[in-house]
């Protein structure tokens, strides 16, 4: 069994559960809408309709938060999709079920798109190599990623060596760190590494980053607080990497 092998639940049979449902809850408000309108008449179901498919655009919504937060993969374009395609199936439905199916597929194209993704990160915490990344580089991207005000994307330009005594290779990879703890050059990061394809690896999360840097805790309270301030600055954007690099030398060299 491979020493980076994860143990933790399969990933793939929830997301899929949770895609069939969204999709259901995409595709029967519309149908049911249709249904009342053909039937009704317009002017005495569009009351219920509407109310049919706003319950149908709020469930669907929920659902597809909770398929975001527990994927391991970005769900930017599923949240397009979440947000625009129910009531463009809504609407359309009643013109011709055609368009319903065209929104159906484009939902069902989504969710098998990131259910393969899903799969390759199920087989790489099976299957995976474990590693040391040494990071070379933090790059930081055009627009500033913030996923959220805690926590920021950063790819990571790596020294990869492995445990299998293989040679140490360079290789990239793109991670969601808590502002303020972005790593930095020389700093040491665990990773798995996919044993068939070597430049693809993940951060092992559960697994603390070895510093190269002066830490908070080696550091007097006040100065480290100071210090974790300048990082959060820098990895929010307020500070480019020079100028980080001025304030922490001048700031480590008043504590001597």
């Amino acid at each position: 069994m491979p020493d980076g092998v994860y143990r933790g639940p399969v990933m793939w049979r929830t997301i899929a559960t949770l895609s069939a449902l969204w999709c259901v809850l995409i595709v029967l408000p519309a149908l049911i809408g249709s249904h009342m309108l053909d039937h009704v008449g317009s002017a005495a179901a569009s009351g219920r309709v509407i109310g049919v498919w706003l319950v149908g655009y709020v469930a669907q919504f929920v659902v597809f938060l909770v398929i975001s937060r527990r994927s391991p993969r970005p769900t930017m374009l599923g949240w397009f999709i979440s947000s625009i395609v129910p009531w463009a199936a809504d609407w359309t439905a009643p013109l011709s079920l055609w368009w319903l199916v065209l929104w159906a597929a484009v939902v069902a194209a989504y969710a098998a798109r990131l259910l393969a993704g899903v799969s390759e990160v199920d087989r790489l915490r099976r299957d995976g190599i474990r590693g040391t990344g040494v990071v070379l580089e933090v790059i930081r991207p055009v627009f500033n990623v913030v996923v959220n005000k805690d926590a920021g994307r950063r790819m990571l330009r790596l020294s990869i060596q492995r445990s299998d005594g293989a040679p140490s290779y360079e290789a990239r990879l793109t991670g969601t760190f808590t502002l303020g703890e972005v790593p930095e050059s020389e700093d040491r990061v665990a990773v798995r590494i996919d044993p068939e394809r070597p430049d693809h690896v993940e951060l092992i999360e559960d697994e603390p980053i070895l510093r190269a840097a002066p830490q908070p805790e080696d550091l007097e309270p006040e100065v480290a607080g100071r210090l974790h301030t300048l990082k959060t600055m820098r990895d929010r954007g307020d500070l480019t990497d020079a100028e980080f690099a001025t304030a922490r030398e001048r700031l480590l060299s008043d504590d001597l």
